[in-house]
C-alpha cells in the first residue's frame, strides 16, 4: 500500500472518529437534565402543593429535574434566587415590588433585582381566621390577643402588619407568633393562638383543616380601613371569599388580596424559560391542583410589578396576550 493511500485512509479514520466523538458528546449534553430548584412555601400552603404539581408537569414534558423546596415563602424565595440557591420560585407581587424598590423595612434598603417574572398565577387573599366561638368579630378586637402573623420574612407577615395598621394596630398591640401555615393551623386548633393570618389562594388547606376541627370566623376590614390599606399599598385588590369556602361561613366576604407570581432567576436561559412557560400554560389541563382552574396566560401578564423574563415575554407575545 502506498504512503499516499495509507495517509488518505488515516485521515478518513480520524474524521470518522472525530465525528463519532462529536456526536457522542452532543448526545450526552442533550441527555443531561437541567437541575432546577423551585422555592415554594410552607408544607401546609398552596405554593408547596401547587409547586409539586407544576414541577411534575415540567419533568414529564421537558428534559429538566425540578425539585420543589419548602421555604418561608415570598421574601425568602426572592433571596434564595438572589443568592443562587434556587432558579425558580413563587412570590407575592408586593414582595417583588419591595425587592425592586429596595424597601428599607423589608429588604433593608438594598435593591434586589436578580429575578424576573414568569407570570401571575392567581389572587392571594389575606385571610384572618379566629374562632367562631369567641367574641373577636373585627380586626381591632385582636388587641391583646395571641396572633400568628406568618413565618418570619414571609409575605403573610408583611401583609399582617399592613392590615393591622389599617385597623389602627401595631405589633405592640398583639402577642405575635411567627408560625408557618401548618404550625398556625395546629396552634389554632389547640387554642394556643386566638387568630392566624394566612395569605394564600382560596381555599387554603391549612384553614380547611382548622375549620374541620374548630369553628372559624374570617375577619374583614370595614370600608374605611380597606380604603386606607389600598391608598397606602396600591398592590392590594378586593377579592370575594364565597360562603361555601370554609365550614362555618354564613355569607360571602370581601377581603384584601395580592397576587401569586411565578418568578425565575434573571440569568436563567431564555429558551429554557420559554419552554417552562409554554409547557405550563399549555399543560394546565394535566395539573391536578384545584388552583390550576384559576391560572391562565391572559391573567399571567396582569399585576406583575417587575419585568417579565425574556423567555416568558416571548411566549406571551407569540400567543397574542402581549404586543
Amino acid at each position: 500500500m502506498s504512503k499516499k493511500k495509507s495517509l488518505t485512509i488515516l485521515v478518513i479514520v480520524l474524521v470518522v472518529i472525530a465525528v463519532a466523538v462529536g456526536i457522542y458528546f452532543a448526545t450526552q449534553k442533550k441527555a443531561e437534565k437541567k437541575a432546577l430548584i423551585l422555592g415554594t412555601g410552607g408544607t401546609g400552603g398552596t405554593y408547596y402543593a401547587l409547586g409539586g404539581d407544576i414541577a411534575s408537569l415540567w419533568m414529564k414534558k421537558l428534559n429538566v429535574d425540578v425539585t420543589p423546596t419548602a421555604t418561608a415563602a415570598s421574601k425568602a424565595n426572592i433571596l434564595m434566587i438572589n443568592e443562587g440557591e434556587a432558579e425558580l420560585a413563587f412570590a407575592q407581587n408586593d414582595m417583588m415590588f419591595y425587592a425592586w424598590e429596595g424597601d428599607k423595612d423589608v429588604f433593608g434598603g438594598e435593591k434586589v433585582d436578580s429575578f424576573r417574572a414568569i407570570g401571575s398565577l392567581y389572587p392571594e387573599a389575606v385571610q384572618i381566621v379566629v374562632g367562631a366561638d369567641t367574641d373577636i368579630t373585627k380586626v381591632a378586637d385582636l388587641k391583646g390577643k395571641n396572633v400568628s402573623i406568618g413565618a418570619n420574612g414571609s409575605g403573610t407577615m408583611y401583609n399582617s402588619l399592613q392590615v393591622l395598621e389599617a385597623a389602627g394596630l401595631t405589633l405592640d398591640d398583639v402577642n405575635e407568633q411567627y408560625l408557618n401555615f401548618a404550625e398556625s393551623a395546629g396552634a389554632f386548633q389547640n387554642k394556643q393562638v386566638d387568630a392566624i393570618f394566612i395569605t394564600a389562594g382560596i381555599p387554603n388547606p391549612s384553614i380547611i383543616e382548622a375549620a374541620n376541627k374548630r369553628p372559624i370566623r374570617l375577619l374583614v376590614l370595614d370600608d374605611e380601613q380597606m380604603t386606607a390599606l389600598q391608598s397606602k399599598y396600591n398592590f392590594y385588590i378586593p377579592v370575594t371569599v364565597p360562603q361555601a369556602t370554609y365550614a362555618g361561613m354564613t355569607e360571602d366576604l370581601v377581603i384584601p388580596s395580592t397576587n401569586a407570581v411565578l418568578i425565575a432567576a434573571a440569568s436563567l436561559d431564555e429558551q429554557l424559560v420559554y419552554d417552562l412557560t409554554k409547557t405550563l400554560f399549555e399543560g394546565l389541563g394535566e395539573l391536578s391542583h384545584a388552583k390550576a382552574q384559576e391560572i391562565s396566560a391572559a391573567y399571567a401578564v396582569t399585576g406583575v410589578p417587575v419585568p417579565l423574563h425574556p423567555g416568558a415575554e416571548r411566549y406571551y407575545k407569540e400567543i397574542g396576550v402581549l404586543k
